[in-house]
């Protein structure tokens, strides 16, 4: 992807085959595609308070108030350090009947590629740095195997709207 603020362009094969490729604290993990609404650029994000940490607040993109998820301290990982790639991946997350945009942070986009189903395994209930319940599948992907995340799990709006304690 040469530019950071762009719509998604799905060429070549199969789009549900398509995943974005993205860098968290080092580590290569994916997303559906289609997911993805838009990249844009890391900008200021106005602190919400009584949030849980994850919860880094709100940003206005395009006209629209976003509420943005630290990936990292999701996960429990640590603090996204932001620098000159760190971007911000606008997610479509269905909830009941509405679909919601939420913003994740990133340390820097790799690609959009393909993964064909044959390359996607189940996710391990052990071994992994995150739980689980946050990872869809495993994908191969040039020769080693990464996380596909679980945006639904993973940007719940019931758990990311609970108060920080």
């Amino acid at each position: 992807m040469a530019t950071r603020e762009n719509e998604l362009e799905l060429e070549g094969s199969n789009a549900q085959d398509q995943y974005l490729l993205f860098l968290v604290g080092g580590i290569l993990y994916g997303v559906e595609a289609l997911k993805a609404q838009e990249i844009v650029e890391y900008s200021d994000v106005t602190k919400v308070p009584m949030m849980s940490s994850f919860v880094k607040g709100v940003t206005n993109i395009r006209g629209n108030i976003i509420p943005v998820i630290d990936l990292l301290d999701r996960f429990n990982l640590g603090k996204t350090e932001v620098g000159d790639k760190t971007s911000i991946v606008v997610v479509n997350n269905r909830q009941g009947e509405d679909m919601v945009s939420i913003g994740i942070i990133i340390d820097e986009v790799y690609e959009v590629d393909s993964i064909s189903a044959s390359n996607l395994k189940k996710a391990p209930e052990f071994g992994s740095k995150i739980k689980s319940k946050f990872i869809l599948h495993m994908g191969k992907y040039e020769k080693e195997y990464i996380a596909i995340l679980n945006t639904s799990t993973i940007l719940n709006v019931d758990e990311l709207s609970k108060l920080a304690r």
